[in-house]
């Protein structure tokens, strides 16, 4: 590999410590990266992707990856939004079973606090479901989620997502029209402001 100056040159380089958004995370210790000591500010939209069982200290969340993008730097400190929460695939394959059925769906919601926000569903039924019960299934799924997001700020809605409450409050309801194993929510990517809040972090330094 031919020498690259710009990236091997550490003395030109300082280590900015990377934070979790306060609203979900506490503000929390996340992680590093390395940035030219000249030019700090270019360290704004890099991304970093944790296990979500790492960032919590719990093993229990350990199918969820969280994806966070910083959006602001302040002195030798970065702090981040979660840009995207989503379902390892092998997880995904896992529950998947022969003999059963998979139900996705994909749509945007708005929550309460002006977020633009894409939600991928998934549901597991225990048997192999006709097409009109897996309809019925991604319809009630999907009404709930659209009312309980709108309802909700962005970092509520994630807060409800990894811990499973929206999930377990939906899953009776999809048990009669048919019965379901699992009741997921394999990704939810925040679609809108992300862009807009990285220009206007430039803009106002």
């Amino acid at each position: 590999m031919a020498y690259n100056k710009k990236y091997a040159d550490w003395s030109k380089k300082v280590w900015i410590d990377i934070y979790a958004p306060v609203e979900i995370f506490n503000e929390n210790k996340i992680g590093e990266t390395p940035v030219n000591k000249d030019d700090i500010e270019n360290v704004v939209g890099r991304t970093i992707d944790l296990n979500l069982a790492f960032i919590l200290n719990n093993f229990k969340y350990q199918n969820y990856k969280v994806i966070f993008q910083i959006n602001k730097v302040s002195g030798l400190k970065a702090y981040t939004e979660v840009k995207e929460v989503m379902l390892y695939p092998s997880y995904v394959r896992r529950i998947t079973r022969k003999g059963t059925s998979k139900i996705e769906d994909s749509f945007i919601v708005k929550t309460n606090d002006g977020y633009e926000v894409r939600i991928k569903p998934l549901v597991i039924t225990r048997f192999k479901a006709h097409r009109s019960q897996k309809t019925e299934i991604r319809k009630t799924y999907r009404k709930y989620l659209e009312e309980k997001a709108s309802s909700l700020k962005y970092y509520e809605l994630i807060g409800k997502i990894i811990n499973y409450d929206l999930q377990n409050e939906i899953k009776p309801t999809l048990n009669k029209i048919f019965p379901v194993s699992n009741v997921e929510i394999r990704r939810i990517t925040k679609i809108s402001q992300i862009k807009q809040e990285i220009i206007q972090t430039v803009e106002n330094r």
